[in-house]
This record gives C-alpha cells, structure tokens and sequence, in this order.
C-alpha cells in the first residue's frame, strides 16, 4: 500500500532561532534521515516552497490570497510517499522520521502524520 508522510513545523518558532540554530539542527537530522530512507521504499519526496497562493469561497466571491493563512503558523516541511504493508507498519516507520526522534522536534513545533493514499479507480 502507498502511504503520505506529511511532516509539519512552526514558523513562528523556527524563525526566532538563529541560522546558526537552525544548521545545527538540521545537521543533527542527517543519522535520523539516512534510518528512515534506509528502512522505507520512499517512492517519491517533496520539500514545499515558501511562495504560497490561497483562494477561499466567501460569500459567493472566491477570495486570493498571497501567502500562508496568517492565522496558522505550521507550515508543510515535507511530503513524503513511500510502501508499507498497513498504516500501523507506514507509522512505525515514520516514527524514525526527524520529527519524532530529536528532542528539538517540541521546541520548533515539528509533527507528522500519515495517511493512506487511496487509488479513486480502486475505491469502488
């Protein structure tokens, strides 16, 4: 089964840390990473970009909007898709994903989730 890893973080948080921080951080993700993409047949990885475009149905008028809600701080790191054989194994492994392994993960608001990836011609 084809299962979305979606790993979150808080840009309110990340942002007051120093690029200094941040590098260290992020250095300390390398072992975590290379764990997880060693044990999952990632199939595919994607990093959003910063540039964010919204559109929203308000009172019969669609509403655009340049970037993130700005009532929401947590942004999308990552989207991730990879096999497992059911969501209790996809969330196994993606517990050995950075946001559950460092102990930075609360301080900058890092989480996940995963989901089942449905085929619409197979869900008849």
């Amino acid at each position: 089964m084809l299962f979305l890893f979606i790993g979150y973080y808080d840009a309110e948080k990340m942002n007051q840390s120093s690029q200094q921080e941040l590098d260290a951080v992020m250095e300390r993700c390398n072992p975590p990473l290379e764990t997880f993409f060693t044990k999952l047949n990632v199939l595919y990885e994607w990093h959003p970009g910063a540039e964010t475009k919204r559109a929203r149905l308000l009172d019969g008028q669609i509403q655009h909007q340049d970037g993130p809600d700005p009532d929401k701080t947590e942004q999308i790191g990552s989207l991730i898709v990879f096999e497992a054989d059911d969501l209790e194994q996809a969330v196994d492994l993606a517990l050995l994903h950075p946001t559950t392994q460092l102990p930075e993960a609360q301080k900058y608001g890092w989480r996940m989730e995963v989901r089942p990836l449905i085929n619409p011609k197979e869900a008849k």
